[in-house]
C-alpha cells in the first residue's frame, strides 16, 4: 500500500517537524499539505492513503477508511471491573497485582490498558502490534491522549508497543518471561456494527493463529495462553481448545484458555 505523511492545514513549525520525524521513523514520504483537500493530495502525489499529523492525533485515512487512537472501551471495562461486576476476559486472564503480561494483538490496546490497570504499577504490560503504522498511531496515542482520567494516563503509560509480529517476538523471548500471553486476532466473522474495528481491518494482520505459535506462547508465559474469539467460528476447535470464558451464544464473544 502506497503511504506518505502530511498534517492538516496551516500547520504549525512543531507539527512539521512531528511529520518529519515520523516519515523518517515509518520511512516514509512527507508531503507538504498546502491549501489542497485531500482527495487532490491523493491525486496529485500518487497516494493511497496518508497519515495525517492533526494537534491532538494522528489519522491513517484511505479512500473509504479513517483509523485513530482512543480509549475504545477499556474505561467501561474497567468501570465494570470496579463495580464487581462479571467479566469474562478477567476471569479467563486470572491477573494479579505485579503480574506481566504479552498482549500479541495490540491494536488500539483496547485491552491492554484493562490489563494494565489490573496488574498495577509493579506489573508490566508489552503488546505487539506487526503493523508499523498501527503501532505509530497507537504509541503515539497512549503518549499524547489526554481525554482520560489522570489514573487512566498512568495505565496507558505503562504499555510497551513493540512493532514487531508475535511470531518473531514470542521467539525471541526465554522461558516463562511473562505470565499470561494474550491473543486478539481479528475475528473471521466481522462484527460490522463497531466502526473503529472495521476502519482498522483493512490495515491488520489478519492470518490465524498457528498451533505451533500457542506452543510457542505457552513456552514463554508462566500461567496460561488466553485468545479471544467469536462462539461457532470454528477457531477454538481447530486449536483444540477445550476452556472456555463467555457466553456460549452463536457469534459471542468468548475467552478460550489454554493452562500451563
Amino acid at each position: 500500500m502506497n503511504i506518505a505523511i502530511t498534517t492538516t492545514r496551516n500547520p504549525d513549525e512543531s507539527l512539521i517537524n512531528k511529520a518529519y520525524g515520523i516519515s523518517k521513523e515509518l520511512d516514509i514520504p512527507y508531503v507538504k499539505r498546502g491549501n489542497y483537500s485531500i482527495k487532490k493530495i491523493s491525486e496529485m502525489n500518487k497516494i493511497e492513503c496518508f497519515l495525517f499529523v492533526e494537534k491532538d492525533k494522528i489519522v491513517l485515512k484511505g479512500e473509504d477508511n479513517a483509523f485513530f487512537w482512543h480509549p475504545n472501551t477499556s474505561e467501561i471495562k474497567m468501570k465494570a471491573i470496579k463495580e464487581g461486576l462479571n467479566q469474562p476476559m478477567v476471569e479467563a486472564m486470572d491477573l494479579k497485582s505485579g503480574d506481566r503480561v504479552l498482549d500479541c494483538t495490540l491494536g488500539l490496546a483496547t485491552d491492554a490498558i484493562v490489563f494494565a490497570s489490573i496488574v498495577g504499577e509493579n506489573g508490566m504490560v508489552v503488546g505487539t502490534e506487526v503493523n508499523k503504522y498501527i503501532a505509530c498511531i497507537t504509541k503515539n496515542g497512549l503518549k499524547y491522549y489526554e481525554d482520560v482520567d489522570a489514573q487512566t494516563k498512568i495505565f496507558m503509560d505503562m504499555i510497551d508497543v513493540i512493532n514487531s509480529s508475535y511470531e518473531d517476538y514470542i521467539l525471541s523471548m526465554p522461558d516463562d518471561s511473562f505470565d499470561v500471553v494474550y491473543f486478539d486476532p481479528m475475528f473471521k466473522i466481522p462484527n460490522k456494527k463497531s466502526v473503529s474495528i472495521n476502519a482498522l481491518r483493512p490495515f491488520a494482520h489478519q492470518e490465524g493463529l498457528k498451533k505451533e505459535t500457542l506452543m510457542e506462547a505457552l513456552r514463554v508465559c508462566k500461567n496460561r495462553v488466553v485468545i479471544k474469539e467469536r462462539v461457532g467460528s470454528g477457531e477454538f476447535e481447530r486449536l483444540g481448545i477445550q476452556k472456555c470464558y463467555g457466553n456460549s451464544k452463536f457469534g459471542s464473544i468468548a475467552y478460550g484458555v489454554i493452562e500451563k
